[in-house]
């Protein structure tokens, strides 16, 4: 079994982006984000100023940033180079090195793109890779770690070594040697690093990188990495590396002399009975802080945030004992469940169960106690990350039920229920159901950072809020069942395969927003008394399996082109559609319902060659009667607003 280590929490505090590759763009960035100290040295007069936003950063200057500082800049060939803090750098065009006399840089550009020669204090290396770190150690040498790409390291010897995303090593003093290679977890890395999550803007390789932690945490699952929860300290020769035991670190870097919240966050507990006082549970014996509000400290994704209640490292939560199965007649077997009390606290307005680092539920559990005339906001907070095994229910029938966690929330036939409240989930590195299920008595948001999907799953709530702040949305063979509304956003795509989406159709409305994407919508049926689709780029509505699209009005806008396939859209009383060119094939349009469609040009193509611009429509009809010809299509200056299709310019 391979092992992982865990990268402490120092490495993720200074790194930078750029691009070695395109030297003629790099001679050159803007500065597009700066936090607190950030100098720029003139190479030329040694005169130092300090950087505001649109300063362009010309080679060879130097920039230097502070503690606690840290700054974007974006070459014309969207380089992206971020600087963090205590970082002194500058750039040698015609050598094509870059001189890293102190802190890190993050390497990013476009695949094949990246590469360089890195120089430190006494070693020297050629790298190349498109998302990778490199950090100075204070012997001279310095660490490369591979994100997203393989990392191709060429030493002045000419000897070469492969990293491979999630792994790295060191450039030895003298710049011939490597450290063994070690694999580290790029989930910690990239869920503390303010680098990653401190600016405006997300990193463009974002994705992919969330797509090897994906893979990483997969084989931590399935057994084939092992989590050794050591870090890496900066000393290596060609035969080891130093080890480091987080827990004895985190202890030395946030306390010295620990108490209350702090020396609870300190220390693993196991919940496997219903009382969280139970002096079961391990020390230190108090584990309930209600009466002043502590921090995760040291935690980016929790910044300034604070809790109440419960605190520890690691909590699980497991049955001490099995209940055993109960046969009737019927053969019917009853799931054993872990029960929490939380009516000590259900009068409170914030109960939190924390964990500086896991959460982990091994068998299903409800929180009782809590009630429809208590306003408690009841959270499970983890540090770092969920684990929570297949087969199981989370049940808290609260007013405000929440799950928070700055990593990947992966639910595997897992059910989420709360009867009574409200739900929502808030994660940092995305979300993704499997056979698995959302149920709430009131309201359910999402927010995400990274990707959100559903497959095969379900979702039952009064209204929803699902929004993928810097990745794409997936509803795939799943159902969501709403009343008043639903809103599925998303800065990328947005897509629907094979799924059913109902609200109610007296009042109820469905929004499907892709802010920079497409929105495709295919083989699923739509029900809402008013339907909205919004798309930065594309909208596909593709009905070819007899899908049903029911409601009274529907608004179709997109940037580009809207296509819609085979779709009964005679339930529509009012459609309207915008885009720069519409195309309609083997659709139906009711006899009474008023169809408005506006294109650039506002010209209709009936049967023939793709017009683009225009509205192009092929073998479809109103009622039982074919559209044969543009006579049957109204062109207008604007919307109509009686019965028939209109075709008008944007």
């Amino acid at each position: 079994m391979k092992k992982l280590v865990i990268l402490p929490l120092c490495l993720g505090a200074a790194f930078v982006a750029l691009d070695l590759h395109a030297a003629a763009d790099f001679k050159q960035s803007k500065v597009t984000q700066v936090v607190n100290d950030v100098q720029i040295i003139s190479a030329a007069s040694q005169s130092q100023k300090a950087a505001t936003v649109n300063d362009v950063f010309k080679m060879p200057d130097i920039l230097k940033t502070g503690p606690s500082s840290r700054a974007e800049l974006v070459a014309e060939d969207e380089t992206v180079t971020r600087v963090g803090a205590n970082t002194i750098f500058s750039f040698d065009p015609a050598k094509r090195t870059v001189d890293l006399k102190q802190g890190s840089l993050l390497f990013h550009s476009p695949h094949g793109k990246g590469g360089g020669t890195i120089h430190t204090g006494s070693a020297t290396a050629s790298v190349l890779g498109s998302t990778l770190i490199v950090t100075t150690t204070a012997s001279g040498g310095f660490k490369v770690l591979a994100l997203e790409d393989e990392a191709e390291i060429t030493f002045l010897n000419g000897l070469k070594k492969t990293l491979q995303p999630g792994q790295m090593t060191f450039v030895l003093p003298g710049g011939n040697g490597i450290s063994p290679i070690i694999i580290f977890r790029l989930d910690d890395l990239i869920g503390t690093s303010q680098l990653i999550k401190g600016f405006n803007q997300s990193l463009p390789s974002l994705p992919l990188i969330q797509k090897e932690i994906d893979n990483q945490n997969k084989d931590i699952k399935n057994g084939k990495l092992e989590d050794t929860h050591k870090g890496v300290g900066d000393d290596a020769n060609d035969k080891q590396v130093q080890v480091i035991d987080l827990n004895t670190l985190q202890q030395q870097l946030a306390y010295k002399n620990p108490v209350g919240a702090d020396a609870a966050l300190l220390a693993d507990a196991l919940i496997d009975q219903p009382s969280l006082t139970d002096a079961s549970i391990p020390t230190p014996p108090q584990r309930i802080f209600v009466d002043k509000p502590f921090l995760l400290k040291g935690n980016p994704f929790y910044f300034g945030q604070p809790f109440v209640g419960f605190a520890a490292r690691d909590i699980t939560f497991q049955l001490n004992s099995f209940i055993p199965a109960r046969v009737t007649p019927s053969i019917v077997v009853i799931t054993p469940t872990l029960h929490v009390d939380i009516s000590p606290y259900a009068n409170l307005p914030e109960f939190d169960i924390v964990a500086s680092r896991d959460i982990n539920i091994l068998d299903s559990v409800t929180f009782v106690g809590l009630s429809e005339s208590s306003s408690i906001f009841f959270s499970l907070v983890a540090g770092r990350q969920f684990n929570i095994a297949s087969g199981i229910t989370i049940r808290a029938d609260a007013a405000n039920f929440e799950l928070q966690s700055p990593a990947l929330l992966s639910l595997d036939e897992v059910n989420v229920l709360n009867e009574i409240g409200n739900t929502s989930f808030g994660v940092g590195l995305g979300m993704e159901l499997q056979n698995s299920s959302l149920q709430t008595g009131g309201n359910l948001a999402i927010r995400s950072g990274g990707a959100v999907s559903f497959t095969d799953s379900t979702l039952f709530a009064n209204s929803a809020l699902v929004n993928s702040l810097n990745s794409q949305l997936t509803f795939d063979h799943s159902t969501a069942a709403l009343g008043d509304f639903g809103v599925f956003s998303a800065k990328k795509d947005v897509t629907l395969n094979a799924s059913v989406i109902n609200a109610d159709t007296t009042s109820g409305q469905l929004f499907f927003i892709s802010k920079s994407g497409s929105v495709n919508i295919t083989c699923t049926s739509i029900q809402a008394y008013y339907l909205t689709v919004n798309s930065g780029d594309g909208i596909l509505l593709d009905g070819s399996g007899g899908q049903s699209f029911i409601g009274t009005q529907a608004n179709f806008a997109a940037a580009n082109n809207i296509t819609m396939n085979n779709a009964d859209l005679s339930g529509y009383s009012k459609l309207n559609a915008a885009a720069n060119t519409i195309t309609v094939r083997g659709c139906t349009f009711g006899l009474a319902g008023i169809y408005n469609f506006a294109t650039r040009l506002g010209s209709v193509n009936v049967n023939g060659s793709q017009l683009s611009g225009g509205l192009n429509i092929y073998n479809s009809s109103i009622g039982s009667t074919a559209i044969t010809s543009a006579g049957q299509i109204h062109q207008t200056t604007g919307p109509g607003n009686t019965a028939g299709i209109y075709s008008y310019a944007r």
